[in-house]
């Protein structure tokens, strides 16, 4: 059997559609090749386009969710979101997930012919990786990802809580004294690392007021599909046990940190009632911040 591989990115619209395109045109014969969005787009003419160029039709594919691919035996995972644009989706019950950041075409500006070669660009980029990549693998054997993330993000003793299945209803939902703020990441996600620092300086700020703690999605499916995570990083204010609001992706660090400001002021008031807090009001409301 062929070894399946997912490519993902957010709205599944030009680095996943080319890497699928260009996965299967050379390497078809090896690996079933699938592309999908946590967001669903369009795929972009600009994409279908370059690939033209190389001799590689796109036009007949199609954006897809994720979603479509849950439960059929996907081998690996391979997310192409840039991390520092992005929020990194990932895929539930994947043997083997590999991070391999590419830049958005659709954010690149200037004159017409700019956008083309940025386009054409990220396509030998991801022709390259993909040929480093899964070139001289055979299809019986594990890809050998050209750059992976797979480090568990380590526990802050007493400030940040390594959460998992067994402990989050005592952690979380009966928590009846503080909010609690909860940072889902994934172990294959950069932008999950390069925030973390910031969560643990936010919980040795915060702590007497909030409680803190962070869960890998990828080792805790069970709440990951309860609570419908569904990208990485996912910041969620839980009250009384209950979700009241939520951040999802790249976000600024002072963003956060604003929320958690809000949470520190109101957090008694939210966590008696379980009722959600009126963020957009009291982040914007000028008599709250100078």
């Amino acid at each position: 059997m062929k070894k399946k591989i997912l490519f993902i990115c957010t709205h599944n619209a030009i680095r996943s559609q080319m890497a699928e395109g260009y996965m299967k045109a050379k390497y078809g014969d090896r690996y079933e090749v699938f592309s999908g969005g946590v967001e669903k787009g369009q795929v972009h003419p600009l994409a279908i386009a370059v690939m033209k160029e190389i001799g590689i039709d796109i036009s007949g594919q199609r954006s897809k969710l994720i979603d479509e691919f849950y439960g059929t035996g996907i081998d690996t995972v391979v997310t192409v979101c840039d991390s520092a644009k992005a929020a990194c989706p990932f895929f539930p019950g994947s043997k083997e997930e590999i991070h391999q950041g590419f830049s958005d075409p659709a954010a690149f500006t200037g004159t017409d012919e700019e956008i083309w070669a940025g386009f054409r660009r990220v396509r030998d980029e991801i022709i390259r990786w993909i040929d480093a990549t899964f070139g001289n693998a055979p299809e019986s054997q594990e890809a050998e990802p050209a750059h992976q993330v797979s480090a568990t993000i380590p526990p802050e003793q007493g400030l940040l809580v390594e959460l998992t299945e067994a402990t989050w209803e005592e952690t979380v939902e009966k928590q009846t004294t503080k909010p609690v703020a909860v940072m889902f990441y994934s172990p294959t996600c950069p932008f999950c690392r390069q925030i973390e620092p910031y969560v643990v300086n936010y919980a040795k700020e915060f702590h007497k007021t909030i409680l803190f703690g962070h869960i890998n999605v990828l080792a805790n499916m069970a709440l990951i599909e309860r609570y419908g995570i569904r990208q990485t990083p996912t910041f969620k204010i839980f009250c009384g046990g209950k979700p009241v609001f939520e951040m999802v992706g790249a976000i600024y660090p002072a963003m956060l940190k604003k929320m958690l400001e809000v949470v520190r002021d109101h957090g008694k008031e939210c966590t008696s009632g379980s009722t959600a807090i009126d963020f957009e009001k009291l982040v914007t409301d000028k008599n709250t911040y100078a």
